[in-house]
Formats: structure tokens, C-alpha cells, sequence
């Protein structure tokens, strides 16, 4: 048995005891030998004395042997409640596996000098500390009290998180992750009750106790147009933060939430869809507004399939864009593009995207004054989307080779043409309407009436009045 120093004397004052004695036993182990580290305990004997129990009964804080650590770990402030307590609840054990690049230790000092450098100290306290998991890692032991007959936590490198008697195995890697996320968490939650304190100072109490004074993030600055506006721009920004650290916890916790509060998740969700939909909307507007190319209102539409799904009174789903109804020669000539292939149930439908501002009908009426023929970009696109309607039946052999048409069928394939704006004059908005109703094989879809689309689900979906409904959760 080997000691750091001398234990004899009677009594220890309260700044002694903060500073234990270790001593080492050699023992062997599974026809190995191991060696055992001991903290040193008190017990209180009087208001400002303390009494160091025989070395017999102090406490076995580790066992070193090679390839392993097995600590066992306890708090060792002998001035708190829950001194010589188990640390991490239940979790009485903790196996630690590690490459063994040193000697057994011979020596106390030996034994917390080799369990110090080989415990990663992002994952555990100190020898002085008692050892066991570090203060971010406390939902990890708190989370195994829902499995009350595990004592045991068994990290190595090649661990599968599994369950064995009254063992758990989590790999390091795994525990990391939970540290940096519970991390990550924990500054949220701490920037977002900073944010809330600091909007309440700033709301309740600067504005009649220092008129002339705002915040450029946390620090107070005089309120001169320059600096406020600068303030004004810290402050929204740190909004805007705040919100996505809140964010991040609602997805970090959502699974939790869906069990603990189903109903204020289902509204939550219904208020994010009905928030998109309005920035949807309003972008949509805006780029109505811009002369933009097809090229961006493809990315726009690829971006928003759901825009393209009202189109259709079935489900669907996005196959391809850019895709080939007819490959090239060997020259490279030849190939005809479409823009983007849907699926709907077991049938194709080709959908070909324009830009607000393609002419739907000529300017000039045909004979008299009420009737206007399509325009020839209109007509066009028409032509063009019928042509690769065709070429897909032709070439169906070899395309239906992509596996992810082979279930589908070319007979019906459906097209769709969306191009301009309803006419604003009532001659040619009726003779577009009479063109594009007789067009049997393509539906025509103008960019407002897809606006229209989006504005009149805005509406469904906005809150009803509010009246008592029965909570069905």
C-alpha cells in the first residue's frame, strides 16, 4: 500500500479537507494485476473539524488495468449535503476503455498522473473531482434512471449502443455527440433568456430612466442617428439569431414535444405552413414584378414543387428536370429537351415552364374585332410539348431502362404548358379562354392564376374565429 502523506493527525480544519490524500493498492486481477486508487474521506466532528476515516474505509475511486479504467465515481466537496454520494445517479460504474501506453502506475501520484492523461478531459472530471462524467454530459445518467437495474456505463472506440444486464455499451464518439449537442442546447437556451431579459430592461426601464440611451447589443451607446441605427441593425441581428437557436432546440426536442404536447405542436405546424405559404406568396409576387427569365422560374418552380402540385388533381412527384425525350445523334444534333417530367400514379406528365410576360394571343383580332388567334409562342409551346409527348412513346424501350420508369406507362401522358398572364382585355381573355379549352391533349395555366392558387389556400388556412373546440389529443 503506497501513500501520498501522512494521514495521522486527529483533527483537519474546512480548507485541509479540500485538498484529500490518495493511496494505491496492487492487486491481482483475472490472472492479470490491476491497481487500485483510493480517495481519502472525512467525517465532521465538530463545526470547523473533521475527522479522516481509517485508510481501510476510504473510498475506491478507480481500478487501472491494462486497456482499462473502471472509476467509480462520487462527489468530494466535503462541505455540501451530498458529499461521498454517487455522482452519476444509478450509474454507480464507469468503464472506460483506452490504449494502454504506459506502465501500470506504482505510486498515488503515478495512479492520478496516468488515469488524468489517459481519460479525455471533455468527457470526465479530474481524480480531485471525483472522476465520473462531465457537468454537460448530466442528461446521459439522468436519461439511464428509466432503466434503473443499469449501474454499469461502458464507453470504448468500437462500442455499438446496446444494453447487457446492467451494463450499457455507447461508443466515445456517440457520448461526444451528446456533450456538443447538450452544449449547443444549453447556450441556446442561456442567449435566448439573455435576449428576453435585455428586450425587458430596454422596453421597461431605459426608456424613462435614460431616454437618450440604447444598446448596441448588450452595451448601452448614446442614441445619435448614426449609433441608433447601428444598435437598431446589432439588435436585429441578434433577433435573428435567437431565433435560430430557438429553432434548433424545437428540432432537437421535437419527438419529446410530439409526446408531451401534441396539440401546441400541431398548431405550431399549421402556423409555420401558413408563414411559408405567405412568404411564398410574396415572393411569388415579387417576381412577378422583375423581367425574368425561364431559367429562373424553373429554379423557382424546382424549388417549390408544391406550386406545381395544385396544378394537378392527383398527387405527384418530380422525376426529372432537363430531361431527354429524344437523345442526340452522334454528332450531338438531334435531342429534344424538356423541361420538367412528373409521375402521377403509374402516368408521365410533362410539364413546360414559359415566363409571365409570353404573349398569349396576337394583338390584332382575326377578321373582326371580338376574335384573336394564339400567339405563336403560345401555339409553340404547345406544339413542343405534344412533340415530346410523342417522342417519349416512341423512345419508351429505352427509356423505360431508368428504374424509376419502369413501373410508369406513356399512353396518358399528361402536358402542361404554363405560360403569361390572363389578357386584361375582355376580347382576347375570352378567346384565350375558348383556345385552351379546346387544347383536349395540354392544359394551358397562366402565372396569376397559380398566384390565385396560392392566395385562395392562404385564405383556407388562415385561423378560423376563435370558439370552443374539444381538444381531440
Amino acid at each position: 500500500m503506497e501513500g501520498t502523506r501522512q494521514t495521522l493527525q486527529d483533527a483537519w480544519n474546512g480548507e485541509e479537507i479540500l485538498e484529500p490524500s490518495f493511496i494505491t493498492i496492487r492487486r491481482s486481477f483475472e490472472n492479470s494485476f490491476c491497481v487500485e486508487l483510493y480517495l481519502q474521506v472525512f467525517e465532521k466532528v465538530s463545526s470547523d473539524k473533521w475527522r479522516s476515516l481509517p485508510e481501510d474505509q476510504w473510498h475506491c475511486l478507480a481500478r487501472i488495468e491494462p486497456g482499462w479504467i473502471t472509476m467509480y465515481p462520487i462527489y468530494t466537496n466535503p462541505h455540501t449535503q451530498r458529499y461521498r454520494s454517487p455522482k452519476n445517479g444509478n450509474v454507480g460504474c464507469i468503464m472506460y476503455s483506452h490504449q494502454a501506453a504506459r506502465d501500470l502506475p506504482d505510486t498515488p501520484e503515478d495512479a492520478v498522473f496516468y488515469i488524468d492523461v489517459s481519460l479525455p478531459r471533455k468527457l470526465f472530471d479530474s481524480c480531485d473531482e471525483g472522476l465520473g462524467l462531465v457537468k454537460q454530459l448530466t442528461p446521459l445518467w439522468r436519461g439511464l434512471r428509466f432503466a434503473p437495474e443499469v449501474k454499469t456505463l461502458v464507453i470504448s472506440d468500437d462500442s455499438d449502443t446496446s444494453i447487457s444486464g446492467g451494463a450499457v455499451f455507447v461508443s466515445e464518439a456517440r457520448v461526444d455527440e451528446c456533450r456538443r449537442t447538450c452544449m449547443r442546447i444549453t447556450r441556446a437556451r442561456k442567449k435566448n433568456e439573455m435576449s428576453a431579459q435585455l428586450h425587458w430592461v430596454m422596453s421597461q426601464v431605459f426608456p424613462t430612466l435614460m431616454p437618450s440611451v440604447v444598446f448596441e447589443g448588450s452595451r448601452p451607446v448614446l442614441a445619435s442617428e448614426t449609433t441608433a441605427r447601428r444598435a437598431g441593425n446589432a439588435i436585429a441581428q441578434a433577433a435573428v439569431r435567437a431565433r435560430r437557436h430557438q429553432l434548433r432546440e424545437v428540432k432537437v426536442g421535437v419527438e419529446m414535444l410530439a409526446k408531451e404536447a401534441p396539440r401546441e405542436l400541431f398548431e405550431l405546424r399549421a402556423e409555420i405552413e401558413r408563414v411559408t405559404l405567405a412568404v411564398m406568396i410574396e415572393k411569388f409576387e415579387g417576381m412577378l414584378g422583375q423581367p425574368l427569365s425561364e431559367a429562373h422560374w424553373q429554379q423557382f418552380f424546382e424549388a417549390n414543387l408544391f406550386i406545381l402540385g395544385m396544378v394537378f388533381a392527383r398527387p405527384v412527384a418530380l422525376l426529372h428536370t432537363q430531361f431527354h425525350a429524344r437523345g442526340s445523334m452522334i454528332s450531338g444534333a438531334g435531342a429534344h429537351i424538356g423541361d420538367l417530367l412528373f409521375s402521377q400514379g403509374r402516368e408521365l406528365a410533362i410539364v413546360e415552364i414559359k415566363s409571365p410576360s409570353t404573349p398569349l394571343m396576337q394583338s390584332r383580332p382575326y377578321r373582326n374585332s371580338d376574335v384573336f388567334g394564339p400567339h405563336l409562342q403560345l401555339s409553340g409551346a404547345i406544339t413542343q410539348v405534344l412533340h415530346q409527348q410523342g417522342l417519349m412513346r416512341t423512345n419508351w424501350l429505352s427509356h423505360r431502362q431508368t428504374p424509376m420508369l419502369q413501373d410508369l406507362q406513356p399512353d396518358t401522358t399528361r402536358c402542361v404548358v404554363i405560360a403569361g398572364t390572363k389578357p386584361p382585355e375582355e376580347g382576347r381573355r375570352r378567346s384565350f379562354e375558348i383556345f385552351r379549352n379546346a387544347c383536349k391533349d395540354v392544359e394551358v395555366v397562366t402565372f396569376d392564376e397559380l398566384l390565385g392558387k396560392l392566395r385562395m389556400l392562404a385564405e383556407h388556412l388562415a385561423p378560423a374565429q376563435t370558439a370552443d373546440i374539444p381538444d381531440v389529443f
